[in-house]
């Protein structure tokens, strides 16, 4: 589907891109803080089981970036945004019309 979007319809598929990246980018980075987080407060309180049990102890890296992630995304938002500058008023709705489509 999206392959076929990426062809035959660009402005739906910048949508579903755009909404993946930012969102995988922003809760990856939620999440794991989070994990790390408790991995960290139960090695301090002398909980290891804990630890252990949390991905077999082993630090996430799945959401660590090369580089400053927040100039990245600034930097990936205003690619995103000078395309969409070059579209007509059919191609934006198109794009907004995905929208819903893109979550799920």
């Amino acid at each position: 589907l999206l392959e076929d979007l990426a062809v035959n319809d660009p402005p739906a598929f910048i949508c579903h891109y755009y909404n993946t990246y930012f969102a995988h980018t922003a809760g990856g980075r939620m999440i794991g803080n989070k994990v790390t987080s408790t991995i960290r407060l139960s090695v301090r309180f002398n909980r290891p089981n804990v630890a252990s049990m949390i991905l077999d102890g082993a630090e996430l890296e799945f959401y660590k970036y090369d580089g400053d992630l927040t100039e990245m995304l600034e930097a990936v938002r205003g690619q995103l945004n000078e395309t969409a500058e070059t579209w007509d008023r059919e191609q934006k709705d198109r794009c907004l019309d995905e929208t819903m489509q893109s979550f799920k």
